[in-house]
């Protein structure tokens, strides 16, 4: 384990990577960062961090075992590479946890920040700020750490990567690797889609039962359409609360993959549309089972 981590971005990720390294590192000195000040006061308070870290400053003292951590929106990242490359000078390793990789990876290489690794502990929370800190978050999730064809003729590079994921090992993390091109065409359909779709789906309902309510000029009508929504749909749009800034980051940044799984998700619901609107039951139930089938082999 790293004598020092430092955390850039103190909210509910960061914050959980924090307290999961204090909980089963106690001796490793922890330091954070984040443009919230009640987050940095709030991790101090509760010991979740050692001290505060200054970003005008080289972040790791010179020989040092210092890991840096990128906890903040995949946007946040590349501004922070941009604005302030000299922090990560003398940092053994810099990883962090963006849900988009390739234009992560671009960038800190555009910016020479060595030893850096792209990773995405696939955890998180519709919850967001430090007091919601989970420290057991990581505990048995997958973590994708970025692996160039590249990198393999690059001992070099080959031990960081190798580093990298050891640390999420250690925080009882499995890990997969991955090229950043791949990682973000999957998880634009596994983890980019559901929270768009779970977006939509949330407006397109509330605005139809609330609007419903506000035609009638009614407000006990708001409510009663309001009993109308069970569990499907609370457990189908939870993670529509998540935080709109790292979404917007997301989508935008995976645009191009993103956009292409709208598209066939789109298309698949047209497909549904047609059989309902044909009444064609036997075509309908089919298409169903399948998709059934499909999620049943998958193991999910």
């Amino acid at each position: 384990m790293f004598k020092e981590i430092i955390i850039i971005g103190l909210g509910f990720m960061g914050a959980s990577i924090a307290g999961a390294v204090r909980k089963k590192f106690p001796e490793t000195n922890i330091r954070g960062y984040d443009a919230v000040k009640k987050n940095i006061d709030f991790c101090l308070s509760k010991n979740i961090i050692n001290s505060a870290a200054n970003i005008e400053n080289t972040g790791c003292g010179k020989g040092e075992d210092c890991l840096i951590i990128m906890c903040i929106p995949p946007a946040a990242i590349v501004s922070f590479f941009e604005k302030h490359p000299d922090f990560f000078l003398n940092a053994s390793l810099i990883t962090d946890i963006g849900s988009v990789k390739k234009g992560i990876t671009y960038n800190a290489e555009a910016n020479n920040i060595r030893n850096f690794v792209g990773s995405h502990p696939m955890c998180g929370s519709d919850k967001t700020g430090p007091e919601n800190a989970d420290f057991s978050l990581l505990n048995g999730k997958k973590c994708i750490v970025i692996k160039e064809k590249a990198d393999l003729n690059d001992e070099s590079r080959t031990a960081k990567i190798r580093q990298t994921a050891e640390f999420w090992k250690s925080l009882n993390m499995d890990v997969i690797f991955s090229t950043a091109e791949t990682h973000d065409d999957i998880t634009a359909y596994t983890s980019h889609l559901p929270h768009l779709i779970a977006f939509l789906l949330s407006d397109t309902t509330l605005s139809y039962i609330f609007g419903k309510g506000k035609n009638e000029n009614n407000d006990e009508g708001k409510a009663e359409f309001a009993g109308f929504i069970g569990n499907g749909f609370k457990d189908s749009t939870r993670i529509a609360s998540s935080s709109p800034e790292l979404w917007t980051d997301i989508f935008l940044m995976n645009g191009a993959n993103v956009v292409s799984s709208l598209e066939n998700f789109i298309a698949s619901a047209n497909i549904l549309k047609g059989f309902i609107e044909t009444g064609d039951k036997e075509s309908l139930n089919s298409y169903l089972g399948k998709i059934c089938g499909e999620r049943k082999e998958a193991g999910i």
